[in-house]
């Protein structure tokens, strides 16, 4: 019975152990130790991947494990982005009165994806689609340019868009398949599909 218990909570166990990393990812950001926090922050995004591929592999997705994720996801992201703003206000101070835009269009259809999904679930929750693990990963990777003083307005449309994209995916999917919304689709052509 305990291995059938620790099978179905391992998922979990992943995404709890994630939390584990935001103390120190605050603590490097208070340090000023911008290559740790990032570090750190990357290490967590890679976990994040992780307990999704082991939910959908041993077929032990739950309701809990999916409210979980988004909760631990908007625990760990709203502080980064806001210690890493922080780590770099000179250059972002440089970058936003330019490229308004890149900061303010994502983050509107990010709510707007968080409003869409409250209507229709009642619930706070993000569908974990390819494309947001894609605009995750080029966050990242724009973290890393902006902390070598190198932000490259071509990886800031990228990854704006592909936060845009996410967002508009995953607010078309709730509003298709309303409260039937299966958040294990990872791609809107699943629901075509379907």
């Amino acid at each position: 019975m305990s291995g059938i218990f620790q099978r179905q909570q391992l998922a979990n166990v992943i995404s709890f152990s994630r939390l584990g990393f935001l103390p120190f990812i605050v603590l490097a950001g208070v340090l000023k130790q911008p290559a740790v926090f990032v570090g750190l922050f990357a290490v967590q995004l890679l976990l994040d991947a992780v307990d999704g591929c082991v939910a959908r592999r041993l077929h032990i997705e739950s309701d809990l494990g999916r409210r979980l994720d988004t909760w631990i996801d908007l625990a760990i992201w709203l502080p980064s982005l806001a210690i890493f703003i922080w780590l770099v206000w000179d250059e972002f101070a440089r970058i936003f009165p330019v490229y308004p835009h890149l900061f303010i269009i994502p983050t509107i259809t990010s709510i707007l994806m968080y409003i869409t999904a409250y209507h229709y679930l009642h619930a706070v929750a993000a569908i974990h689609l390819y494309s947001g693990k894609l605009a995750s990963a080029l966050v990242l990777l724009l973290m890393v340019t902006m902390l070598l003083d190198r932000f490259y307005p071509f990886l800031g449309y990228l990854t704006a868009c592909a936060g845009v994209v996410y967002h508009l995916e995953a607010m078309t999917i709730y509003v298709l398949k309303q409260d039937q919304t299966d958040e294990n689709i990872t791609s809107i052509v699943q629901v075509f599909r379907g």
